[in-house]
């Protein structure tokens, strides 16, 4: 059975934030990247975004608390290499803490692709429920300070969550929390759980997908654990606690961050001990959007009445900037989607797709673009000559000319995919990696290369986009 949400906070969070700026790595996280800065402005924690070259060349020094949102794990390593596995190591076993989320909180484990902070490993596929989505309740430990004035459960949202592989023979880390029961619209694949349990039958929809789906093979499981590093600290958590509109979770993520600071006060060789501002961080965030902003919300704390999610809608933007080709490009790609019924979309920034194809990646692209073509405009509206002002990347026109090329070539690659994958969903079982087609098969790699971690065209494009969205972001005035 799953349970409804039906209650909300009745009080602000007790802690307002009172610690020096908390570092956030940027690089490749994307969508989750925006998620995360977000509702660090919503909480009013000051932050300063870091690429994987800052910190490989020691920016982490200057702070207390690393937070490192979602996204794959391998793309993170492949960029921070071995100079910032070891640059981030250090700054933990001096001292700092590092909080990440799903993708984040996997790079830190022992399983490759990571940067192996911990023994900790992650779970095995064949033993995990591998598809999982939506609102989950948790169950905290009542004695850690992260559930100050919180309940003994919290809805809160797990998107496609891997599980952490706790070994009995070794020291266990803390359990922040465990998964309880599934909420409502909670998802296993393409299944609506609350659904599938009125009428039963798991193990006869295991046997037909092919993987496991039953969601008890994840209740009870730590959805966020601490451990410890030399004299720093580890908080990982699968559950996304920066989802908007996900009040409870908002306030669990403010909790940990005070807990994380006002640990850091104690310790004397503490990264960043004493500051009051990071060096080249400012007291407000370096990210100063506007209220109206599709990744921004009013800094406020958390209201019962505060749907933030809604401010994440694209369809909201409707502007010209030099992005709007690449913009244009997408969004006729996401509507090809909708008009297909292969997708719709399950929130503001977050696409629901038929299962076999891919749709985060779809829809990562048309959402990025758009923040970037709405803080572009806003830069536009803010020169007094009511042009762009120069970037800071000297060839900002020629990295434009390539994101549009590289967009259109995309966009119309995937709309021969999609086509292509339909037609061969009407006639039998489609697998995202499973051979399916010559034409099919050929498409997919060229798009996204061999593995689920997207490559081909899609991580070039992306790789791109990371990059101009950092600077787009750096631009706006503070």
């Amino acid at each position: 059975m799953y349970i409804t949400e039906n209650s909300k906070p009745k009080t602000k969070n007790s802690t307002a934030w009172d610690g020096p700026p908390v570092a956030v790595l940027w690089t490749q996280s994307l969508v989750w990247g925006l998620l995360c800065i977000d509702t660090l402005t919503m909480l009013e924690v000051p932050f300063r975004l870091l690429s994987a070259s800052e910190i490989c060349r020691g920016c982490l020094d200057a702070f207390r608390i690393l937070i490192v949102p979602g996204g794959w794990a391998a793309h993170k390593v492949r960029t921070l290499g071995q100079t910032g596995r070891l640059k981030i190591a250090g700054f933990i076993e001096r001292g700092g803490s590092y909080l990440g989320f799903c993708g984040g909180a996997g790079l830190a484990l022992s399983s490759p692709p990571a940067l192996y902070l911990t023994p900790i490993r992650r779970m095995p596929l064949s033993e995990r429920l591998p598809n999982a989505s939506g609102q989950i309740y948790v169950s905290g430990d009542p004695t850690h300070p992260a559930w100050k004035n919180m309940p003994a459960r919290i809805p809160v949202s797990v998107w496609w969550p891997s599980q952490f592989q706790l070994d009995p023979t070794s020291v266990r880390p803390a359990c922040l929390a465990s998964y309880s029961v599934p909420g409502e619209g909670f998802q296993v694949a393409d299944l609506r759980v609350g659904e599938v349990n009125e009428s039963g039958g798991w193990e006869e929809l295991e046997k037909a997908y092919g993987i496991n789906l039953n969601p008890a093979r994840i209740m009870g499981h730590p959805a966020i654990i601490e451990t410890g590093k030399k004299k720093g600290r580890l908080v990982l958590s699968y559950a996304h606690l920066e989802t908007p509109g996900d009040v409870w979770g908002n306030l669990l993520f403010s909790n940990i961050l005070n807990y994380l600071n006002e640990v850091s006060k104690t310790d004397d060789a503490c990264p960043g001990r004493g500051i009051k501002s990071a060096p080249g961080a400012d007291p407000k965030p370096r990210l100063a959007l506007k209220a109206d902003s599709t990744f921004c919300s009013p800094p406020t704390h958390p209201r019962p009445d505060h749907d933030r999610s809604r401010q994440f809608a694209p369809d909201s933007i409707h502007h010209t900037s030099g992005i709007s080709k690449a913009k244009e490009a997408a969004a006729d790609l996401i509507a090809f989607g909708e008009a297909n019924l292969l997708w719709a979309w399950r929130k503001p920034w977050l696409l629901n797709w038929r299962r076999g194809i891919r749709g985060l990646e779809y829809g990562t692209l048309y959402v990025t673009l758009c923040q970037m073509a709405k803080i572009e405009q806003d830069l536009a509206s803010e020169s007094a000559a009511g042009r762009l002002p120069s970037m800071c990347c000297p060839n900002w026109p020629e990295m434009i000319k390539e994101l549009d090329e590289r967009t259109l070539e995309f966009c119309a690659l995937a709309k021969q995919l999609l086509l292509e994958e339909k037609i061969s969903i009407g006639t039998g079982t489609v697998s995202k990696l499973g051979k399916v087609s010559e034409k099919v098969d050929s498409l997919r790699h060229s798009l996204f290369g061999s593995t689920m971690n997207y490559g081909g065209l899609c991580g070039a494009l992306f790789d791109l986009i990371d990059h101009m969205l950092l600077e787009l972001m750096r631009k706006t005035p503070g």
